[in-house]
């Protein structure tokens, strides 16, 4: 076989090697692909090919296409340093964190207007995440009761948020 490849590689190195250049505009890194061409074949000696010049054609444009697609994860296009300005930043703007802390104060306002317990059972399950059954275990109490101070606490905030 390898005779065969080498008589195929002088035979058909060139047209594939036009071929790749003239999709890539890069002899360089045509001349490559068309050595992962051969290389390739040489790897899977147990394929058998009836066309050994529209096999090689097939895994010349396979392997030209991934690397287009590599090369076009790699690319970073320059943008103009006006543009950066549009892109959204991590942080809040100030009139955006300002009206959050307002509204975070207004929340702990309604919250702090509800009964102790109530307040507590809210807090380890709306701020501290804690779930239902795992607050009735901290705080000794049943389920049904945790259930029924968060309903209590979620209806007031609903309503005092409504009337503002």
């Amino acid at each position: 076989m390898t005779g065969d490849l080498k008589v195929a590689f002088h035979t058909h190195g060139p047209e594939l090697r036009n071929y790749l250049r003239g999709r890539l505009g890069d002899a360089h890194m045509a001349a490559d692909l068309v050595q992962d061409t051969f290389l390739r074949v040489i790897e899977r000696p147990e394929t058998r090919v009836q066309d050994l010049r529209a096999y090689l054609y097939t895994v010349a444009r396979n392997l030209l296409l991934n690397h287009r697609k590599q090369e076009a994860r790699r690319r970073t296009d320059a943008m103009p340093h006006e543009w950066l300005g549009d892109i959204a930043a991590d942080a809040p703007s100030p009139e955006d964190a300002a009206d959050a802390t307002l509204q975070l104060e207004r929340l702990q306002r309604f919250i702090g207007e509800l009964p102790a317990r109530t307040q507590q059972i809210f807090v380890l399950n709306r701020v501290d995440g804690l779930t239902q059954p795992e607050v009735a275990r901290a705080l000794s109490i049943s389920e049904s009761s945790v259930q029924k101070h968060l309903a209590m606490a979620i209806q007031h905030v609903t309503q005092r948020l409504r009337a503002r």
